[in-house]
């Protein structure tokens, strides 16, 4: 990170740090709790990202999921890189763009090793990349390493036109700690901050999504993930200002799948 990088991200980490302290708000700025319900009707299912996150899907598994998510039309379809070329086969002509996992579940993964999986995986054709940060990094309050981190990823991405998403376990961060995540996420030139992976026990909650759009405002997507159920909670997470919404138990919501 240059000394320009890192004076810009101290003068947006004050200012996004000020802002949390006055109170919380949504995307159009009225407070959280009094934003409107997102229903089905009025474009739930048009919010959904789909994902098959298990380590354990078989091949049949796999077909059946892909033979599903086309049929109900998602805004994304994410697979485990196993599955990401049969994905991009299967979801040829789909209205549903396809992605794939980077450095998951734990970010732990070393920056090289993360770039060259996302360079693999856009050369088969996927349309998205969803990164997990380094989250020992962001806790430790390291933000040139999950800079850089970031940083390198994208470049990978903005060579192959494609987006990338980052996942920032915020419920596992400080409020504090979830605006830097934010601010870095966004500097280093990520399309999106998703809140979680869903692998711990602490979910995503409307406060993290309230925290994290009130940091980025309309600079970038903010999508709810990790742990994501049922309707009435991806609706809360809507309300409280996420972009979308990513759950592996989409298919399940009433009314997503056709008959």
């Amino acid at each position: 990170m240059t000394d320009a990088e890192r004076a810009e991200l101290a003068r947006e980490i004050a200012l996004a740090v000020s802002g949390a302290e006055s109170g919380h708000t949504c995307a159009c700025g009225v407070p959280a709790d009094s934003a409107p319900e997102v229903t089905l009707a009025n474009g739930l299912a048009r919010a959904l990202d789909l994902s098959l996150p298990r380590p354990d899907v078989t091949q049949p598994e796999a077909e059946r999921f892909l033979a599903a998510a086309r049929r109900a039309r998602f805004r994304s379809v994410c697979v485990q890189p196993r599955w990401a070329a049969l994905a991009v086969r299967r979801l040829a002509g789909a209205r549903s763009r396809v992605a794939s996992y980077v450095g998951y579940p734990h970010g732990a993964t070393l920056t090289p090793a993360k770039c060259a999986e996302a360079e693999l995986l856009l050369r088969l054709g996927v349309h998205e990349l969803w990164m997990v940060a380094d989250i020992g990094a962001l806790r430790a309050g390291d933000l040139d390493a999950a800079f850089i981190d970031i940083r390198a990823v994208a470049q990978v991405a903005e060579c192959r036109q494609a987006r990338l998403n980052v996942i920032l376990e915020v419920p596992l961060l400080s409020k504090r700690q979830g605006v830097e995540a934010c601010v870095v996420t966004k500097l280093a030139g990520a399309a999106a901050a998703a809140s979680a992976t869903g692998i711990f026990a602490q979910p995503t909650e409307p406060r993290h999504i309230e925290l994290m759009r009130q940091t980025l405002g309309d600079d970038l997507d903010v999508v709810g993930s990790g742990g994501i159920e049922t309707v009435s909670a991806a609706q809360s997470l809507l309300a409280a200002g996420a972009s979308r919404v990513e759950s592996s138990r989409a298919l399940d919501f009433p009314g997503v799948s056709p008959a």
